[in-house]
């Protein structure tokens, strides 16, 4: 029997992929599926996933953290060996913004004021 989910998370601040997946390695989550490791980036529009050997991790990481892929979807599959289940992780394309040059009076600033 197949289930799926769809979980939308929202983060405060940017997070890369690698310390999400990270975050998930402490509950026995890994990119390790049986068969190899899959990821992608959506540089063209056609959200085309890869697959490489387990021993590419540490690239595949630095592949879709790369400064050169942050107005990219990205996307990573990940897998509990554990519960012999898994699933993608897909990462909207960050949004970056300037600092503000304003100096902190200690207040709220009035970006985050609702």
């Amino acid at each position: 029997m197949s289930r799926t989910a769809d979980i939308d998370l929202v983060f405060e601040h940017a997070v890369t992929v690698a310390a999400v997946v990270g975050a998930l390695a402490g509950e026995r989550w890994s990119l390790e599926e049986p068969l190899g490791v899959s990821y992608m980036v959506n540089s063209d529009g056609l959200y085309n996933w890869q697959s490489a050997p387990t021993d590419q991790v540490t690239r595949i990481l630095a592949l879709v953290d790369s400064p050169d892929n942050i107005h990219h979807h990205v996307g990573v599959c990940i897998y509990s060996s554990a519960a012999k289940t898994g699933g993608q992780l897909l990462f909207m394309p960050a949004v970056r913004t300037a600092p503000s040059s304003r100096r902190s009076t200690g207040g709220a600033s009035p970006e985050r004021q609702s």
